[in-house]
């Protein structure tokens, strides 16, 4: 329903901010990173997701549409709510919780409060069954993929003036076995048309 919310910020804490908009004001949950830059009576957009349950209305905000994104995905694993996923990405960056899961690195997870060893295994198996390799190949923080070959295509489609956003939904699709040439050529065929 809103994709971002950009207003002046009325209260900043570690969890939640409040935002000022056109003079309503939005109670958004937010990981605590979300905070970090934001000051009082400051302009600030948010990256948004609004969950309707039977007995609760929530407002999640988000610093960057990446971070938004891995919250839609920790939300579908099972046994993990907003509020799990608003703790795990206050706990842990969105770049480290990638390369958690890419190095099968569980004990990096126990270090977020609330979670010991077994949910760790777990969310860390979950999470794998849930991403699909290619979306594994990004970097929610930085946006560029991992995979050499698809960073320098990345790098070179950035150069030529296309957009992060776009240049990462088509490098989603494109197969990291190919040369550099090759992935150039039709991710231009692709942001072209």
């Amino acid at each position: 329903m809103y994709d971002f919310l950009r207003g002046k910020v009325v209260e900043a804490q570690p969890g939640r901010i409040i935002l000022d908009v056109g003079g309503v004001g939005f109670k958004i949950t937010t990981p605590d990173s979300a905070c970090e830059n934001l000051r009082i009576d400051t302009e600030a957009r948010l990256w948004t997701h609004l969950i309707f349950r039977e007995d609760n209305i929530g407002l999640y905000g988000f610093s960057n549409r990446e971070e938004r994104e891995l919250f839609l995905i920790l939300i579908k694993v099972s046994g993990v709510g907003p509020r799990s996923a608003i703790q795990i990405l206050s706990g842990i960056r969105p770049a480290e919780l990638i390369k958690a899961m890419q190095n099968e690195d569980w004990k990096r997870l126990t270090l977020i409060s609330g979670i010991g060893p077994k949910t760790a295994k777990r969310l860390l198996i979950e999470l794998k069954e849930v991403l699909t390799s290619q979306e594994l190949r990004f970097s929610p923080s930085g946006g560029k993929p991992t995979e050499p070959v698809l960073s320098q295509a990345f790098s070179a489609l950035q150069s030529l003036g296309f957009d992060n956003e776009g240049i990462r939904a088509v490098l989603r699709n494109v197969s990291p076995d190919e040369d550099l040439e090759t992935i150039i050529r039709q991710a231009l065929g692709k942001l072209s048309s």
